[in-house]
């Protein structure tokens, strides 16, 4: 009877919970995931994919995120326009009216509603059909502009609500136009690295994580920004990856090996004998296991 290939179990995606926001716009960080925004939509429709087909969905377009993610911080120290002087106003009433219109049960979204706002801009900027690098760099110019404002906010009322959110929608829409022409400048070249970044993943830890097509980049740390993914959105992945060893192929190996002894001159202990050591041991662990 011919030996099995070596399987690996991985298990995919499964969903517990999606979270609701106003605007269908909030975005969560995730360190742990190679540092992209996400939305709750696009969370849930995460996957682990295993090694033979994940290498084939490692390209360009799936890893725009990330690199939007990366090149925000290089590109931060030269975008550091302020909000204009009637951005705040306007937002502030159309704010208003969204979060009165939304509110129920819930509190307002500050990170929803500054959000929303600010995707806007980028739709402006971008084009309202645009999914790719351009509207990839202005969605976390937004992300990381509405996060450090709303993140301390312990309001719960639309008023002073709608005024931080604001606050960091009109500086990031301020910033926008700057930040999709400064990340241009290295985009390719940011997606042929991280595309290669993609493929060691998949070989090495023998599967990746994608979420509504965007590779996540662990840095081979799948568990953790399985973590992160629960922690942030309430969504359950199991990346427990089991490897089954065909019990007759190592026989095979350890017959070859001892076919093969030789004496060391170094001791006069044959080779040989250090591979049967090596059986016995290996022989009482398959015995402890059955």
């Amino acid at each position: 009877m011919r030996p099995q290939p070596i399987t690996i179990i991985l298990s995919s995606v499964t969903a517990l919970a999606v979270l609701s926001f106003p605007g269908e716009a909030q975005a969560n960080h995730l360190d742990a995931c190679g540092g992209l925004w996400l939305e709750a939509e696009a969370a849930g429709r995460c996957e682990v994919v295993l090694k033979e087909s994940c290498e084939q969905r490692c390209e360009p377009a799936s890893t725009e995120r990330v690199c939007a993610a990366r090149l925000f911080q290089e590109c931060e120290s030269s975008c550091t326009l302020t909000a204009e002087v009637d951005c705040q106003a306007g937002c502030e009433t159309n704010c208003g009216t969204a979060c009165v219109t939304t509110e129920t049960s819930q509190p307002p979204n500050c990170m929803g509603l500054c959000m929303s706002d600010c995707q806007q801009s980028v739709t402006d900027s971008c084009g309202a059909t645009d999914r790719g690098q351009c509207r990839s760099s202005g969605a976390q110019c937004c992300s990381e502009s509405c996060d450090a404002q709303c993140d301390a906010t312990s309001e719960t009322d639309c008023d002073p609500v709608c005024m931080t959110a604001c606050s960091g929608s009109c500086v990031a829409r301020s910033n926008v136009d700057c930040q999709i022409d400064c990340q241009a400048v290295e985009f390719v070249s940011c997606t042929e690295t991280v595309v290669q970044e993609c493929n060691e993943e998949c070989e090495t830890t023998g599967a990746a994580i994608f979420c509504d097509g965007h590779f996540l980049a662990t840095g081979g740390d799948l568990q953790a920004c399985a973590d992160a993914l629960k922690v942030e959105f309430e969504i359950e992945i199991d990346v427990d990856i089991e490897v089954d060893i065909d019990v007759g192929e190592v026989e095979d190996d350890i017959e070859d090996a001892v076919s093969c002894s030789v004496t060391d001159p170094s001791d006069g202990a044959p080779i040989g004998l250090l591979v049967l050591v090596a059986i016995g041991g290996w022989r009482l662990r398959r015995a402890g296991r059955e």
